[in-house]
């Protein structure tokens, strides 16, 4: 399920708490990638929340997948780089 790009939902959002979000995603206001998409910035991934996210919660983004689905999403769940949640 993706998640509407709403200003609700924006509020929710635990993006500028990552590891993996930068002073250039910062400069550049960006945030809510599950919703708005990638960032404009090249991503040195780091430890990804994604996953700890209310929005993540809220939209059952990973919490109803199973271990299989789990270890591909682990891959993918950058959405800072990959693009918003499908």
């Amino acid at each position: 399920m993706s998640v509407p790009n709403t200003k609700e939902n924006m509020e929710k959002c635990i993006c500028k708490n990552c590891p993996t979000y930068d002073n250039c995603m910062s400069e550049k206001s960006e945030l809510f990638f599950c919703a708005a998409g990638n960032s404009g910035c090249k991503v040195n991934q780091d430890e990804c929340l994604c996953e700890d996210c209310p929005n993540d919660k809220e939209f059952n983004l990973t919490a109803n997948l199973d271990l299989m689905e789990r270890m591909i999403l682990k891959l993918n769940k950058f959405y800072c780089e990959n693009g918003p949640a499908k």
